[in-house]
């Protein structure tokens, strides 16, 4: 069986057109597990006029999408979960992508697909660059845009997630610190064919949260890492200087050398693109 977890927070507008997405898939064998982190708007009373008995709905104060994760993982019966995102869609065929995968993937516990971005009605593919196979080096195929697992697109086995849960005291970037930690000792098997949709119409869910703490990138370590998830740490690191100048400032006083320790990595990788080298 195949379980879609699903945190629920304020998506009535959408949650309807993600539903529809599973339900017209061609492999039935799923189950659909939607955790209401307290929402406030007609969501659940959509969810409920569906009348699906794939659907389990389990509510809870709001606690934020780690704390949904793992709840929605200790209440599956699947052998294999996808997080999914209320305000994205999965493409026609992916849950049978999906299980082909996990056919020949050499016991592999850990699969992502690619997918495609619609911003302003705008659909293109996330990247040209994906490859079927095991992925070499995890953290230099995120930063260059080979393989960038997220909800949707990602195959878990079950008992991966219970080995490495979300961190319940985040609330943004959150999965990053779980999927990072799985990509240190995990193999990844990658997949070029896309999914899903990633909608970024909706952004809200990516808006800086009130509190630093709350956010990976207010909780950044550096010290023991290889090079390449330091250099995927720097550019959260450089986002974070986007959305929380002064606070960023404060927290990594000593971190501006960074720019300069990982300049010979964009350049690296910059060439690498442009002569179609990855």
């Amino acid at each position: 069986m195949l379980s879609i977890i699903i945190p629920l927070y304020n998506k009535e507008a959408t949650i309807k057109k993600t539903l529809e997405s599973i339900f017209n898939q061609e492999y039935n064998d799923y189950e659909i597990i939607i955790v209401d982190d307290g929402s406030t708007d007609n969501g659940l009373t959509i969810i409920n006029e569906l009348h699906s008995n794939k659907i389990s709905v389990y509510t809870q104060p709001n606690s934020g999408p780690s704390v949904a994760r793992n709840l929605g993982v200790r209440k599956a019966k699947g052998d294999w979960i996808v997080f999914m995102d209320a305000d994205d869609w999965f493409e026609p065929g992916a849950f049978k992508h999906f299980m082909s995968l996990v056919e020949n993937g050499k016991n592999c516990n850990f699969f992502c697909c690619n997918y495609f971005i619609e911003r302003n009605n705008n659909k293109t593919q996330y990247s040209s660059r994906y490859k079927t196979g095991f992925v070499k080096n995890n953290f230099f195929a995120w930063c260059a845009e080979l393989c960038m697992p997220r909800a949707g697109a990602s195959l878990y086995r079950r008992e991966l997630l219970l080995k490495y849960p979300f961190n319940e005291k985040l609330r943004r970037y959150e999965d990053a610190e779980s999927i990072f930690s799985m990509m240190r000792k995990e193999r990844i098997f990658r997949s070029s064919t896309p999914v899903m949709t990633y909608n970024c119409n909706d952004i809200s869910a990516s808006l800086p949260c009130k509190e630093i703490s709350q956010d990976l990138i207010g909780n950044l370590v550096f010290k023991g890492k290889s090079y390449w998830e330091q250099y995927a740490l720097f550019q959260l690191y450089k986002q974070g200087l986007e959305l929380y100048p002064n606070e960023i400032t404060e927290l990594y006083k000593l971190s501006f050398f960074q720019k300069i320790k990982f300049k010979l990595a964009a350049i690296i990788i910059g060439r690498m693109k442009k002569y179609h080298i990855i």
